[in-house]
């Protein structure tokens, strides 16, 4: 009876999708000269092109597989200000292929040039240089690059996503990293379906709403039917930029989101769609890709069986499955948190996020260790704004298991995190507890989990002006992981990266590391190391700042939108000694200083003792909050900038003046 009232439905609404024309959207190819004349942005004059048009219309249709299909049309219209700009004449566009579930359809492509009699060229970008290919098991994507750019170019494009399924409405996004003069919106909803949208914008948004109605003769009579087109229309939308530790960049865009909350039938039949977190688990815990795949009974067999048997604390048995999940089964790079059959990844060695943790849950379970799935979005991907059941706002499961009071977050398909450490993309966020009878949100912190680096220096300095010496560098917990993942993954990188970033004419040399592979001990890297001082007349000078990290300054800028999110406290320690030539003397060093934020939030302390021809030096720096909203960032801007002056504060010597002759 459902899918006939819906099919009888559908045939009503498909008479309906007439697009009303917008006098502020021209159509597609027709270009104002002015535009192709402009030299610059207006919003931001040094922007290095702009969305001129960015326009999105989405209604349903008849579907394939199903009742309804979302049909999802896009347009754009790039104007280039400058080489910078080119970047955007590369266009790829992401759907998801698998099982058919998307297809991109109607793509045009065309380039709009002035040539030097002041004529509009056009341009279409030929059908063989546009590329289709699988990005992964899932995803595939639209490649394209339009032809002859120039500063000054337009590029315009066209596609339609046909989404075989109804119920998830992508979200409309108003801003971009590039200005947007004109951002547009039209979604055509049949009366049957009510949504709850969420509204996260900070600008003025023109809206209308037109009522669609219409009489249809059937067999039995007449019957009326509503939908309603809602429009959205945003102008003069600025950027928004990268910023040094922004988090997520999509916490900051102005959008619209949508989530199915009923469908209403003529007949008055209603049918509740996740109104509340409860339901949204209950859902999840019934279906197969989820809540299910918790019962299976996987294989584990020999060796992890009999390591199981002779473990002598659920603590024991818990790091072991969760290391045997860490190395026998591949993560495809994929965030997610579902899974079709966590058999068929058990055997395969290979999956996702949700594959994975899945496959853990049901092994913690089968040991009987009191364990929980947590839906959680990672930093990358934003904040979860509880007041909204949007099952969209995650993108990852995590596993939770709560031994003797102590809870544990666990994620396996991370090869470098240790079972008692919070993993990194989702500390300091809130994570949904999937349980039926205890739904709630978890908050994913400790502030003793941190990022901890000591170096240790020893160095003398030579005649001819080389510093050489011996650096240890031991990193713990948050400081560990990333280090440990690029010496895995590429040697040769890791110096660049980690040991000598921002050091100019250094050389590195017999670099041993050790307790890579052990979860209990922080990382040590021990290197040799040479660099000339620099010169200045009879002058010489360095810095004690060098391998921790903490060279160059990050926050400059005069203005900040977004806020600072480190992710985590952070502790460092520079200590060490240098010694100068012979004959040489230390001019007046630096004095020891102590600076603290009025929060008392960062601390920083400074100890410098110089003896004959060596100083000796410690230095710490401690933050005890991770983030800092936006209307803080001048005070905090100020300290960093005072901060960065007493780290690169140099040692000054210079050699002994002979003593003058007595008459």
């Amino acid at each position: 009876m459902l899918r006939l009232l819906l099919v009888f439905t559908l045939t009503i609404i498909s008479i309906q999708l007439t697009a009303q024309k917008d006098k502020d959207i021209p159509g597609f190819g027709k270009i104002d000269k002015s535009d192709l004349e402009m030299k610059e942005c207006e919003l931001d004059k040094d922007a290095e092109a702009m969305f001129l048009i960015d326009y999105g219309t989405v209604e349903f249709q008849n579907g394939t597989r199903d009742v309804f299909a979302l049909k999802k049309e896009i347009r754009r219209r790039v104007k280039i200000f400058n080489e910078k700009g080119f970047r955007y004449a590369d266009v790829k566009i992401p759907y998801y292929s698998d099982d058919r579930y998307e297809k991109l359809i109607d793509l045009d492509a065309f380039i709009y040039n002035l040539d030097a009699t002041g004529k509009v060229i056009e341009t279409k970008v030929d059908k063989k240089s546009i590329f289709r290919q699988k990005s992964d098991s899932r995803f595939s994507t639209v490649t394209f690059t339009f032809p002859e750019v120039k500063v000054g170019s337009i590029l315009e494009y066209r596609y339609t996503i046909v989404r075989d399924e109804w119920i998830n409405i992508d979200p409309w996004v108003f801003q971009d990293k590039i200005p947007t003069r004109l951002s547009a919106f039209r979604i055509v909803l049949p009366e049957i379906f009510r949504y709850t949208t969420q509204q996260l914008l900070q600008q003025e948004v023109e809206r209308k709403q037109d009522d669609l109605k219409q009489s249809v003769l059937i067999d039995r009579g007449i019957l009326n039917f509503n939908s309603t087109a809602f429009s959205f229309k945003m102008k003069n939308v600025p950027a928004i930029n990268d910023e040094p530790y922004m988090g997520s960049y999509r916490d900051y865009l102005q959008r619209i989101e949508f989530q199915l909350n009923q469908i209403v039938l003529p007949d008055g039949t209603t049918h509740n769609y996740r109104k509340t977190w409860a339901e949204l688990i209950k859902n999840l815990m019934s279906s197969d890709a989820f809540g299910m795949q918790l019962t299976k009974k996987i294989p584990i067999g020999e060796p992890l069986s009999s390591q199981l048997k002779t473990a002598g604390s659920q603590y024991e048995k818990m790091n072991l499955i969760y290391k045997y999940v860490q190395k026998n089964i591949e993560w495809d790079g994929v965030e997610d948190f579902l899974c079709s059959n966590v058999k068929d990844i058990w055997n395969k060695k290979k999956g996702s996020t949700g594959d994975i943790n899945l496959i853990l849950l049901n092994l913690l379970k089968e040991a009987n260790i009191n364990s929980y799935p947590l839906l959680a979005s990672t930093r990358e991907n934003g904040r979860v704004i509880t007041t909204y059941p949007l099952l969209r706002q995650f993108n990852t499961l995590i596993a939770m298991a709560v031994i003797d009071g102590k809870k544990y977050f666990l994620n396996a398909a991370d090869k470098y995190n240790a079972a008692g450490l919070i993993p990194y993309d989702v500390m300091g966020t809130e994570a949904l507890l999937v349980d039926k009878d205890l739904p709630s949100f978890i908050e994913i912190w400790n502030e003793k989990m941190m990022h901890r680096h000591f170096v240790s220096m020893q160095g003398n300095i030579d005649e001819s002006g080389v510093l050489k010496g011996e650096a240890t560098l031991t990193s713990f917990d948050y400081a560990k992981n990333p280090r440990v993942k690029r010496y895995k993954d590429g040697k040769d990188k890791f110096s660049d990266q980690y040991l000598t970033p921002g050091i100019n004419n250094i050389k590195v040399e017999e670099i041993e590391v050790k307790n890579e592979n052990n979860d209990s001990l922080p990382f040590e890297q021990k290197f040799k190391f040479s660099i000339p001082v620099t010169s200045s007349g009879d002058y010489r000078y360095f810095t004690l700042n060098m391998f921790a990290g903490l060279e160059k300054n990050p926050f400059i800028s005069d203005n900040r939108q977004t806020v600072v999110e480190f992710g985590h406290n952070q502790y460092y320690m520079l200590v060490g000694s240098v010694a100068i030539p012979e004959g040489y003397v230390f001019e007046q060093p630096p004095q020891n200083f102590a600076m603290i934020m009025p929060d008392t939030s960062i601390v920083f302390r400074r100890i410098i003792e110089t003896s004959n021809e060596k100083v000796s030096y410690r230095i710490t720096l401690e933050f005890k909050r991770p983030f800092y909203v936006a209307e803080e960032y001048p005070a905090f801007k100020e300290f960093y900038k005072k901060l960065y002056v007493r780290l690169n504060e140099q040692i000054v010597f210079r050699k002994k003046t002979s003593p003058l002759p007595k008459p």
